[in-house]
């Protein structure tokens, strides 16, 4: 009998599906696991966005390797961002150009409508109206990558269940959305207390994995909603079995590479330690040399 269990009885044996963590911890635990690979993978993307029309293929390629690592999927990363670049680069280049323009749009109608607001009473409404679009628009491209790379949809269907599922996912949208707030918060402290020094020693290590880490948090709870609302009705539809679940479906006999015997294998009989010892004693020995008779 241990201390704490007995270790002469059978053992439960290993559980048929997977005990998995939830919530907080399960992401700490993944994000801690893809520490260092999402280093790298943030160093890939801003070299990929170095050319600055290429910033919508690069963030395909971002949300691609981010999204393996969240759903904890086989992944190599250089391979899966390569592959996601070139195979939506036509949607992503696209979506990418509107993003530019629409950041100086963006700038430039917030400034123009505080003006006119201190000036009308209209322009209040329309910088409230302005800056609310922009919002939504902020939100829905937390699933308009997601959808590019994880779906055949065309552009229209995309943007279409982006604005949907903006508001369907709810919760994994806020809890993104103030992530990132928190992120960019904590960059402009940095940069207000810090000094010069200190300043650029920050940044170079936040924008280490800035990137990937926002990438990371936005797939880990905005993918399970397209995969609910957008992926998984595909299949249903078909009659056909998500492959992404394959993890989770019990090995046939075939497949299975032992066969486990949980609680149903004989108990370890151990040896009786002193009565060995006893008959060890006791054993004849020669006249000679004291050596024990073979």
């Amino acid at each position: 009998m241990g201390l704490f269990s007995n270790y002469n009885t059978a053992g439960p044996g290993i559980p048929k599906m997977p005990q998995e963590k939830k919530g907080f911890f399960k992401f700490m635990e993944v994000f801690v696991r893809h520490f260092w690979d999402l280093v790298f993978l943030n160093l890939l993307y801003i070299v990929f966005c170095i050319p600055i029309v290429t910033i919508g293929p690069a963030t395909a390629g971002l949300i691609k390797v981010a999204r393996n690592y969240s759903q904890e999927r086989s992944c190599f990363m250089f391979h899966d961002f390569w592959k996601a670049f070139k195979s939506n680069f036509k949607q992503a280049l696209v979506i990418g150009l509107v993003d530019i323009i629409l950041a100086i749009w963006a700038v430039y109608m917030v400034v123009f409508y505080y003006n006119f607001s201190l000036y009308y009473d209209i322009g209040k409404v329309l910088l409230v109206v302005s800056i609310s679009l922009m919002l939504v628009v902020f939100l829905m491209h937390f699933y308009i990558y997601l959808l590019i790379v994880s779906t055949n949809l065309k552009m229209k269907q995309i943007l279409k269940n982006a604005f949907l599922l903006t508001s369907v996912g709810l919760k994994a949208t806020l809890i993104s959305f103030f992530t990132i707030v928190g992120v960019l918060a904590f960059m402009l402290l940095m940069i207000m207390t810090a000094s010069y020094a200190g300043i650029t020693i920050d940044l170079v290590i936040i924008a280490g994995i800035v990137f990937s880490f926002l990438a990371f948090v936005i797939c880990y709870n905005c993918y399970p909603i397209i995969r609910k609302y957008v992926i998984q009705p595909y299949y249903d539809k078909r009659g056909e079995k998500n492959p992404e679940f394959d993890y989770l479906r019990p090995l046939s006999e075939e497949e299975a590479i032992f066969e486990d015997k949980g609680g149903s294998e004989a108990p370890v009989k151990l040896p009786n330690m002193k009565s060995q010892h006893k008959k060890k004693n006791s054993a004849p020995k020669s006249k000679g040399g004291g050596k024990r008779i073979s």
